[in-house]
């Protein structure tokens, strides 16, 4: 590691408030699989794995904190702000006010192809070091991180019915896939009595259904039948 990078992990570490007793580790967790694989001595390895363990640390902290806000309420609303606080648009803005995006260290091919400005990558990186700041100082250390990181989010509730076509479009956009299409699939009723019935078709080929008594109720319906197909493959 160069001394300039040394004081880049120097400066994040006054940010994060964590002095870290392994530095590659922190390093590791900025490092994309793109920019190790080029490296001809490539022992310190990348973030993907530093990724999945990211996720699991925060995912018990998360739903720990919103456990403790409300200890007696129903599991379906906790769930809901659980997935919209851990998703990969959170996730991003999180690791930009962080400033991680500027620290990933990227492979040349995906340098140039823009890699530094997907906020998929940002988002991984927050969770790879969420893992390293618990491989490197315990469960308390990373669970004091998210609590700070998370309280205020937490502490607001799910009190705002959701969006779920901004919602499903952020979460498709923070993954680097295109946006949803919308089709009307049938108008029933009498006209002054109209039901609209609207798919929306993901690029996977995933289509779900809503109907509503407007084509905007009738897409927030099947957007927010996507939203919990894709959390729930998440699980």
């Amino acid at each position: 590691m160069t001394g300039e990078r040394a004081e880049q992990l120097h400066r994040l570490e006054r940010r994060l408030g964590y002095h870290f007793a392994d530095l590659d580790l922190l390093d590791r967790a900025l490092t994309h699989a793109s920019h190790a694989n080029e490296d001809v001595s490539p022992a310190a390895g990348d973030n993907e794995p530093l990724e999945f363990l990211g996720d699991s640390v925060l995912g018990l902290v998360v739903t720990d904190l919103l456990h403790l806000r409300d200890p007696d309420g129903a599991e379906g609303p906790k769930s809901r702000h659980r997935a919209r606080l851990v998703s990969a648009p959170s996730l991003a803005r999180r690791a930009a006010d962080l400033g991680l995006p500027a620290l990933l260290r990227l492979g040349r091919g995906e340098e140039k192809t823009g890699g530094r400005q997907k906020s998929a990558l940002w988002a991984n990186a927050y969770e790879a070091l969420i893992a390293a700041l618990f491989l490197d100082g315990g469960f308390e250390v990373a669970h004091r991180f998210v609590r700070d990181e998370f309280a205020g989010d937490v502490e607001n509730g799910d009190v705002e019915a959701e969006d779920a076509k901004s919602a499903l479009q952020e979460l498709l956009q923070g993954r680097g896939r295109p946006l949803p299409k919308y089709r009307v699939a049938a108008e029933e009723g009498p006209s002054h009595r109209r039901s609209f019935r609207v798919e929306c078709r993901l690029d996977d080929g995933q289509v779900t259904e809503g109907r509503g008594t407007s084509k905007k109720a009738a897409q927030q319906q099947a957007a927010e039948r996507a939203l919990d197909e894709l959390r729930r493959g998440d699980r």
